[in-house]
């Protein structure tokens, strides 16, 4: 890690953490994808340089964070993590955070984010990070829950792939549209303090 570049927020062991650029997008085309459909809005896979272009352009806007995560040992870009709906005074804002598939149930998410959780609420300020994730997506919930968010609600919203077979635990169909149930989960600066 360049350390004396302020470009570089947060490194672990196997992890740097870095402001993202478009250079980084460039390379969403070295990711896989997942092949359940119920993640196929976390598919990067196929990004063009004009589909990166388009995606650095989206999360370089106002009240919006986004930051790429390499692995060290390879150099590797093999996520990001965006905080988006910042809110400069209240100090809080909403996480998003992706991972190529072949880097998913190896420990990076856990790695980055407590890293990354640190540079937010320590080095940032913050005070508040609020999330939505499907419940369907346990293994992002067992992480979240990990790391000391809590679920503070439900909700739902429309399914970005709506060629799936209905599982009405996590899922429902309102007027033929499917809708995903989700969890709303919080980490406030204190509870990560005492944790």
């Amino acid at each position: 890690m360049k350390k004396n570049n302020n470009n570089y927020i947060a490194e672990t062991k196997r992890i740097y953490i870095k402001n993202i650029e478009f250079s980084d997008a460039l390379k969403f085309s070295e990711w896989g994808n997942f092949e359940t459909p119920l993640l196929k809005g976390y598919n990067y896979g196929n990004f063009t340089s004009f589909d990166a272009r388009i995606w650095i352009n989206s999360v370089n806007a106002l009240r919006k964070k986004y930051f790429a995560v390499y692995e060290k040992k390879e150099d590797k870009f093999i996520g990001f993590i965006g905080i988006k709906g910042i809110k400069v005074f209240k100090k809080t804002s909403k996480l998003g955070i992706v991972f190529s598939p072949q880097y998913v149930g190896k420990g990076y998410g856990y790695e980055a984010m407590k890293a990354f959780l640190n540079y937010y609420f320590n080095e940032l300020g913050f005070v508040e990070m609020t999330l939505d994730v499907n419940t369907f997506n346990q293994r992002a919930l067992n992480l979240y829950k990990k790391l000391g968010f809590e679920i503070v609600g439900e909700d739902i919203e429309v399914f970005e792939n709506q060629n799936i077979e209905l599982d009405p635990s996590n899922f429902e169909e309102i007027n033929s549209v499917i809708y995903s149930k989700i969890y709303k989960m919080v980490l406030k600066r204190e509870d990560k303090i005492e944790s």
